[in-house]
């Protein structure tokens, strides 16, 4: 599996941070969830914000990995060219858009034999859509069991629903009277990365008006 982080704005960990730059915490975090599903990283590159170098590098990790996750570039602004590159080597796109929060621009396709999957920027929505679709994916290909661990919680407090779109919120779990019973770990927004520590569970808000309230069941996906 090759990992390929997009962003001008990136910085690896050790180099000096200047002014509107981050730390490159998808390419990390994402491969290390890839390893813990049982893939060999077989590259992991920060690209920056060209076309050129976004084409090229796609080609290249296309050609040698099974599967390749990229984060960034995935949506409709003007640096986001994976959407373009991945155009014009011919890839098969499969889905673009998802209605979940975090996770709306997530990309799919392949090239060749290679699973191409496209994450948000964002590291939150990153991390959970490589979750949600890339690492069942990997477990299949791997020949293991692909199903996500699903059980049932007891909301500790209400989880507010969103019209349009299913939510993955990321909780922490504790067990009381009738089983386990879920919190949210916090403020919720996707770039908010503090939201996946200490993060034990994924509850499945499905879209609605209204919210589901506290002492109501809850579906619940459990991570790794």
């Amino acid at each position: 599996m090759a990992v390929l982080t997009t962003g001008d704005e990136l910085v690896e960990p050790g180099a000096a941070l200047g002014p509107g730059q981050i730390r490159n915490s998808n390419g990390y975090a994402v491969a290390a969830q890839a390893r813990a599903a049982g893939a060999e990283i077989v590259d992991r590159l920060l690209v920056p914000d060209e076309r050129e170098a976004t084409r090229t590098a796609l080609e290249e990790a296309t050609g040698k990995a099974d599967v390749v996750c990229v984060s960034g570039g995935v949506s409709v602004g003007e640096h986001d060219y994976v959407k373009p590159a991945l155009a014009e080597l011919g890839a098969e796109e499969i889905f673009w858009r998802v209605r979940l929060k975090p996770g709306k621009p997530t990309w799919f396709g392949r090239r060749g034999h290679c699973l191409v999957f496209g994450l948000p920027g964002n590291p939150v929505s990153a991390m959970v859509t490589f979750q949600l679709f890339a690492r069942p994916a990997l477990r299949a290909l791997l020949g293991a069991n692909p199903d996500q661990p699903h059980a049932e919680a007891v909301a500790e407090e209400p989880f507010p629903r969103e019209a349009d779109r299913d939510q993955a919120v990321r909780c922490t779990l504790r067990t009381g009277p009738g089983g386990w019973r879920a919190r949210a770990t916090g403020r919720q927004n996707s770039h908010i990365l503090t939201s996946m520590l200490g993060a034990q569970a994924l509850a499945v808000v499905g879209a609605g008006e209204g919210e589901i309230p506290a002492g109501a069941p809850i579906p619940i996906i459990l991570l790794p």
